[in-house]
Order: C-alpha cells, then structure tokens, then sequence
C-alpha cells in the first residue's frame, strides 16, 4: 500500500512551503475554499520537509480534533473538507473515517503510515504551478481591465448622449468595476462597454458627417482619376500569403511560439504548419496582450484575419528588439499598424522584411 503512495518528489528548489504559496495563490483556479487551504496549511506543517524527496512517502496522521483546533474549524467541517480533497484527487485516505490514525517514522523516514497521504497533491505540482501563473496573470490582468472600464466610462459619458450612458449603466448599473471580483465577468463588462463605445461614438460621427453634406465639395468621378486610384490600391495591397506559416513562425516572439507550438501539436499532428494555427496561436496572445475579442474582430474587419495576424506577429515581436524599434506597448502598435496599412497599404510587407533583417542580424551577430 505504501509503495503506490510514495511519489516523484517536488521540483529542485522547491520548498514544502513555497508549494504551499503556489496552492493558496492558486485557490480560485484550483477550486478550493479557503477553509481547504487552511485545512493544507495544517496538513503541510503536520509533515516535514524531507517527506517532499522523489521516492519519500509524504503523509500525516493527525486525528481530525487536533487538525479542527489547530485549523480554527469543528470537527465535522474538518471530515467534510478531507472528503472533498480526497474526492477531487489532491489527497488519498488510508485509515476509514472512524478507525484511528497512526504512523512511525524511522530515522527520518515514514515506514508506515494510517492516515491522510499528500502524494497526490504533490503530484499535481505541474498543474498547480500552471494555475498559480494563470491566477498572476489574471490579477494583473484584472487591474488593467478595471481601469479600462473606468475609462469607457468616461468616454462614453463625454459622447453626452443619454441613450449611450444608459446602454452603459445596464452593462455595469453601479459604475464600479471594483465590486467585480471574478475574471470572467470583467471581461465580459470591458468587452459589452466597448461595443457600446463603438456603436454610439459611429452614431454621433455619422451624425455630424450627415450635417456637413451640404458643404463638401462634390466627389470627383472623372474615369481617369478613378482608373488611377484603382490601380495604386491594387498596387499597395499586401500579399502576406507568399509569407509561408514556418517563416511566420521564426518571426514569433518566444511566447508566441511557445502558444504555437501547443496549436501546431493539437491542430495539425507537427505535420505541416498551417495558417489556421498561426491565427489561432496569435488571437490567444492577443488576449494575453490585452486586445479583446471585439477589438481584434474590427481590426481583422479592416485588413483581413491574416493581414491582423501579420500585424500582431510584427508588434508582439518588436516588443522584445532592444534597438530604436523597440515598442512598449505592442497592443497600442498593432493598432497603429492595422491603420497605417488600411491607409498605406504594403506597410506589412515593409515592416516584415525590415524585422526578417533585423533577425538576420542577430543570428550572425
């Protein structure tokens, strides 16, 4: 029985309590209460730090009385949390609810034990460790989210057009985006305020362009004229297909190719890399950059879904050069560029060749 409980250890470096930080860090993400975290804090301290080694059996026999008082909790809560934490798969349970617990340990070591074993949980350590990035990410990323819909709000109040406030105030009634605590919902307000901002800041445009009709000049219809400016677009408009997905690839900044990587083993078997997983790889790190599912949906509106993910591609990865291209903000960049290559055209296609050069240059330097 012992045997199949002992496990493969924590990684190098890794203490029982910095294990113990990740777990609580990861609390929300994990689906644990605050109460199973208190009942592991207890769990953690009732073992000792070799008990953490590859082949170690990790593991305590604590009876649930002092576990409740050293934890602050009655007994019944106790037995409650142990049968949801045995459920879930982070502890296995070696003694029945009513049979005492015991152990013993030689120089060291558990030789056996009856009681509550961790070696699930530390098995997990690899998902925890996952989670508890995700959960930084998500606290960050919940500040910036927060601060944007404090924005909308006021740019959305500066339009002074009553329907648009109240199209506002059913998004988020109360205006406060601190009282949102879950991710998810966040996400959810900034993207419904921004199409709100979108929807009424396009109507009032409209609405001044329309009173200004009568005194713009008439447009020029000459056959040649038009001719012309059909040609010059025909020109300047990029061909990012002859940019073939592997080079893409090359192109990506380290987190994005790590992203791609993951699509190209789940979508296209590490057969040939496909435009379809560089897209999909790029709309995820556009997330993580903070470009949100509508913005980037407008902005593959006005240059096409490959024309944006080119865009991306090039902001994401100047955002790691250390010359005078180097960007701060490669969310604000992929916007700049998505408007200058609607105005300009052919702008991809120079910035693709100027950052192919400027890896080139890395690579014999």
């Amino acid at each position: 029985m012992t045997a199949q409980l002992t496990h493969c250890g924590l990684p190098d470096g890794m203490t029982r309590w910095k294990f113990f930080g990740l777990i609580e860090a990861a609390r929300r993400q994990l689906g644990l209460s605050k109460g199973a975290i208190a009942y592991l804090k207890v769990a953690i301290s009732n073992t000792m730090e070799e008990d953490y080694s590859a082949g170690r059996i990790c593991s305590f026999w604590t009876s649930v009385t002092k576990i409740a008082a050293q934890a602050g909790m009655d007994r019944r809560q106790v037995a409650r949390i142990e049968g949801h934490l045995v459920q879930h798969g982070f502890l296995a349970k070696t003694a029945s609810d009513h049979s005492r617990r015991a152990g013993c340990r030689r120089d060291g070591k558990i030789g056996h034990e009856f009681g509550v074993n961790l070696a699930p949980l530390i098995k997990r350590v690899a998902e925890i460790q996952a989670a508890a990035a995700r959960a930084a990410f998500e606290k960050d990323e919940a500040e910036r989210l927060r601060t944007r819909i404090k924005k909308l709000f006021g740019d959305i109040r500066r339009l002074q057009f009553g329907e648009a406030m109240e199209a506002a105030e059913e998004v988020l009634p109360n205006r406060r985006p601190s009282t949102i605590q879950n991710f998810e919902r966040l996400k959810q307000v900034t993207e419904a305020l921004e199409a709100v901002w979108d929807e009424f800041s396009l109507e009032i445009s409209r609405g001044e362009k329309s009173h200004q009709c009568d005194n713009s000049p008439p447009p020029n219809t000459s056959k040649e004229n038009r001719e012309k400016n059909c040609t010059s677009n025909l020109a300047a408009t990029p061909d990012p297909v002859r940019l073939a997905p592997g080079q893409a690839a090359l192109l990506a900044s380290k987190p994005l190719q790590e992203i791609i990587e993951l699509y190209w083993n789940s979508f296209d078997n590490r057969g040939p890399l496909s435009w379809r997983t560089i897209q999909l790889a790029v709309r995820e790190r556009a997330d993580q950059l903070g470009i949100s599912s509508s913005v980037w949906q407008r902005q593959c509106q006005v240059i096409g879904a490959q024309g944006a993910t080119l865009c991306l591609l090039i902001a994401d990865r100047n955002a790691e050069r250390t010359d005078g291209y180097r960007v701060r903000d490669p969310a604000a960049a992929f916007i700049g560029m998505v408007r200058s290559e609607r105005r300009r055209g052919a702008f991809i296609q120079c910035l693709l060749g100027e950052l192919s050069d400027f890896i080139g240059a890395q690579a014999n330097g």
